[in-house]
Order: structure tokens, then C-alpha cells, then sequence
């Protein structure tokens, strides 16, 4: 068996890739968004300091919603989303309604997807959203929020920088 590459994979052409994480420490959760388009350009991202969440389900869903968000600004209309948390995505892609107050915010943030041409939402190993995960651990070290587009500062791109060694 080969091992498989842990580097960012590119998206089809045309369409944009963001990928959310989200962590936790001490009872604080960090979420974070990257979003990328088809040649690799970073084209904006953030991390957000979150409080106290029930689980790391909500706060994944949190980014997923601001990374829908940040898209509609951009006006882009062909994403694909990468989280890794299987069973926020494993959710998300049922077209059943769940009965508990998760469920029907996932049915909620499926309608937000509606004014995309394209959108998926879909897995991806931890291993490649290293990215996400280097940014929530920069706001959570630092207890701060950052929110950035091309331009951005040198420890943001120090953890863009290691996706593509």
C-alpha cells in the first residue's frame, strides 16, 4: 500500500475549497476557516475565540456557517467544505431532519448552501487540514480572533507555509 500525500489537494477547477476545524482546551473552543482556491491561493481565512460550547460538533458547525458566510462575500458559487469531524459531516450530508437542536441548525445551514451553483460539504483526514488546525491553535495560544484575506500577517503564514512542505 502507498501512503497517500498529507498535502493540501486542490479542488476542481473553478471551484473554491474551505476547510474548517475547530479545538478545544480548558473549556475554550477555537474554530477556524482557510479558504483556497483551485491554484492554491489563499484567498481568506479566520479564527475565532468561542467560549464555552456543548460540543466540538456546535463549534465545527459555527465555522462551517462562517465559512458559507465568508463565500457569499466573495461571491463564489462553487465550494466544496473540508471538516474533519466525521460525524458533523456524516450529518450533514442525511437529508433527514434530526430531532435534537444540532439537527435542525444542520437543516438550517444545508438551506444556506442553496444560493451556491455547487456546494458539497465532505471529510477530510486530520492529517490534511493541518492549516485549520494550525490557525485555531494560533488563536487559542494567543486568545485572540484574526480574520484575513491575501494579505496577511508572517505567523499566518507560517501555518499556511507548512501545507506546502
Amino acid at each position: 500500500m502507498v501512503p497517500s500525500s498529507q498535502k493540501w489537494e486542490k479542488p476542481p477547477i473553478i471551484f473554491i475549497k474551505v476547510n474548517v476545524d475547530a479545538t478545544m482546551a480548558v473549556g475554550i473552543m477555537v474554530f477556524s476557516v482557510i479558504t483556497q482556491d483551485w491554484e492554491g491561493f489563499l484567498l481568506g481565512g479566520c479564527a475565532s475565540v468561542k467560549g464555552n460550547h456543548m460540543s466540538v460538533e456546535w463549534v465545527e458547525l459555527d465555522a462551517l456557517i462562517e465559512g458559507i458566510t465568508m463565500d457569499r462575500s466573495y461571491i463564489f458559487d462553487k465550494i466544496i467544505f473540508k471538516s474533519d469531524c466525521v460525524s458533523l459531516v456524516n450529518r450533514f450530508r442525511k437529508n433527514h431532519v434530526g430531532i435534537t437542536i444540532l439537527g435542525h441548525k444542520i437543516k438550517d445551514t444545508r438551506g444556506m448552501l442553496e444560493i451556491f451553483i455547487s456546494a458539497e460539504v465532505n471529510w477530510i483526514d486530520r492529517n490534511r487540514n493541518k492549516v485549520a488546525d494550525s490557525l485555531c491553535n494560533l488563536a487559542l495560544s494567543n486568545h485572540c480572533n484574526l480574520t484575513f484575506d491575501m494579505e496577511y500577517r508572517s505567523d499566518i503564514h507560517d501555518c499556511i507555509i507548512l501545507d506546502s512542505l
